[in-house]
């Protein structure tokens, strides 16, 4: 009987939820949004600064402005695509937008954004106003912790990460590339010891259905409160009319590589401390179509009841209009208490930096998923009225569209100072820290067939609180070997015409893992003559007791076993012989590398 209750229960909610009409009903301050929100006649899917989008079983045209009469019948979402006025006709044409304004337009289904401006998917599932009792940090002084961590964030590193999502061409929401894309933040993430999820989720949107690129969500759990979480997060994805249509690129590099690199580098930072509180770093997908991935995490955080402090938004912060750095705060009135704390922070932290709370009508991100499942969010933005203006198109690109690595630095250290104000750094000192390696770099690629790649790195610098164990090497985010730790070569292959992505996590004793920055291997075609080729010998093959070495000029004879690990070197003076002794050697293939004047030459041998 209790089961029969439930289900008809069920049953009854879902037809409140599905019938009634689309209506759209305009507020003025924070009491009339609430009225709105515990209206019995009103079941509110998304509000912004102005209004809200509900569905009302009984229509009053007093108050309402009719959308659509048969609310969520035979279409999953309604869209918002910003767009202004003087745009609209040619935009959308005549009679298919259920509601035009002067900043944007609601069509039925899934919609096309709008030039450089953004979409916003409108569900069937009830809003959730948050709860402005929840208290913030009141920050009076700077916490030499953290101060420690905003020091060590690092330009290189934000750009790095920056070129390799660049580099992808473009990272369409269902794409390989995306789905790529995932596959490395999330490899970036497991390497800093995180809690790594790939949540799957499912999009309809105007350019086809399907599963997109999953959303990375890594957990650093906190020592005392693990079950209270401050939250940051980025999408991945990108978007540009060529690239979905005539074959052309959409990089993404200030919309939105640099909030990922923002939230990368926080969590490399982040992970080196212990906080009291959970910290929650996020990647989404498919942001450029309505926000879905942000809104497929958002919405299970609020099922499953998450104790979320505050969400704070990284998306574009790369490109800077004019010579002073400063940061647009954007966030309905609705939740104004995270934004009064961004300010107070920025005004301890970062007293010289402008920051300003502004009301954005162009556009929308991620921040907003979070504001409608009844968390306060925030999004700093670089100029709401002069953001990079290549977004979206195929020069969204290093130097063009992110021109401001300084101000990259500066987003992110402000992300970094939020989040540990709130999770508060446990201890006087980092409990675990430690060093990557050094200028890791390609050494004389060879240039045949196959090339070979010889990767060399120097020792991490002393002041790591663990001992250095190994080092796990990765080709393109999957480990390629793990070696020990007095080991500063090692050399790979690569077919000719190929690339490859690689770095180094050094590894120590209190579990601190560290990851170097990315070299690229290329694979070259051979520049080495026939002729200077016939002129280098080297025998016996097999060999037992002695290797016999001809060539002309020799400047360095190197021998590598078959792990790639270096086990002998012979400066030389421009001779043309070379005897090495092998008797001590253990059996199997090593690899004679010739450094002459001609050129480098490899000869494999085989020594019994």
């Amino acid at each position: 009987m209790k089961r029969l209750f439930t289900t008809i229960l069920a049953l009854l909610l879902s037809s409140v939820m599905m019938a009634g009409n689309f209506v759209m009903v305009s507020y003025s301050g924070r009491a009339e949004l609430e009225k709105h929100f515990s209206d019995s006649n009103l079941t509110v899917h998304y509000y912004n600064n102005y209004e809200v989008f509900a569905t009302a079983e009984h229509f009053d045209a007093k108050t309402m402005v009719m959308i659509d009469n048969q609310a969520f019948e035979d279409n999953e979402v309604y869209t918002l695509i910003y767009c202004p006025k003087t745009e609209q006709e040619a935009y959308i044409g005549e009679g298919e937008a259920l509601l035009r304004t002067d900043n944007y337009i609601i069509v039925k289904g899934a919609g096309m954004p709008y030039k450089n401006d953004g979409a916003v998917a409108i569900f069937n599932k009830k809003a959730i106003l948050p709860n402005l009792t929840r208290d913030f940090p009141q920050v009076t002084e700077v916490n030499p912790i953290i101060r420690e961590m905003l020091d060590q964030v690092n330009m290189d590193s934000l750009e790095a990460i920056v070129q390799h999502l660049q580099d992808y061409g473009n990272r369409i929401w269902d794409s390989d590339n995306a789905f790529a894309a995932s596959d490395w933040i999330a490899s970036r993430m497991q390497a800093l010891g995180l809690e790594v999820e790939q949540q799957p989720f499912y999009a309809s949107t105007w350019f086809g259905s399907g599963e997109a690129a999953p959303n990375v969500i890594g957990i650093q759990r906190g020592t005392l409160y693990p079950d209270t979480y401050v939250v940051c997060g980025s999408h991945f994805d990108s978007f540009s009319y060529e690239a979905m249509f005539g074959g052309g690129t959409a990089p993404g590099a200030d919309d939105n590589a640099t909030g990922v690199a923002s939230v990368l580098e926080s969590a490399r930072i982040m992970t080196q401390y212990e906080f009291e509180y959970s910290v929650v770093y996020c990647a989404y997908g498919c942001e450029e179509m309505g926000l879905y991935g942000s809104e497929a995490y958002a919405s299970r955080c609020q099922q499953e009841g998450m104790d979320i402090i505050g969400y704070f938004n990284n998306d574009m912060n790369g490109y800077l209009y004019g010579d002073q750095i400063h940061i647009d705060c954007i966030y309905p009135n609705s939740v104004e208490p995270i934004g009064t704390y961004y300010m107070n922070v920025g005004e301890v932290y970062y007293p010289e930096l402008p920051i300003r709370h502004v009301n954005f009508n162009e556009g929308d991100s991620d921040h907003t998923s979070f504001n409608n499942h009844g968390y306060m969010g925030i999004y700093p933005f670089e100029d709401y009225q002069n953001y990079s203006p290549y977004i979206h198109t195929p020069n969204d690109l290093i130097g063009t569209s992110v021109n401001s690595f300084e101000m990259s630095q500066q987003y992110c250290q402000m992300n970094i100072a939020c989040l540990a104000e709130i999770a508060n750094p446990v201890g006087e000192t980092p409990q675990v820290y430690c060093n990557p390696v050094q200028n890791l770099h390609i050494q004389e690629p060879v240039i045949r067939e196959m090339t070979t790649i010889n990767l060399v790195w120097e020792a991490p610098e002393p002041g790591s609180t663990g001992e250095l164990e190994h080092f796990d090497l990765y080709r393109d985010a999957v480990l390629l070997v793990t070696l020990e730790n007095d080991i500063y070569q090692y050399r790979d292959t690569i077919t000719v015409g190929n690339r490859a992505e690689y770095y180094i996590v050094a590894v120590y004793s209190d579990g601190c893992e560290s990851a170097s920055e990315t070299v690229i291997g290329e694979g070259i075609p051979d520049a080495i003559g026939e002729k200077e080729n016939q002129m280098v010998s080297v025998y016996p093959n097999p060999a037992e007791h002695q290797l016999n070495i001809i060539a002309l000029g020799l400047q360095r004879v190197t021998v590598y076993n078959v792990m790639g690990q270096l086990v002998k070197t012979v400066e030389m003076n421009l001779e043309n012989t070379c005897v090495l002794s092998v008797e001590d050697y253990p059996a199997g293939i090593y690899t004679i590398q010739m450094v002459t004047v001609n050129g480098v030459h490899n000869r494999n041998v085989v020594v019994k």
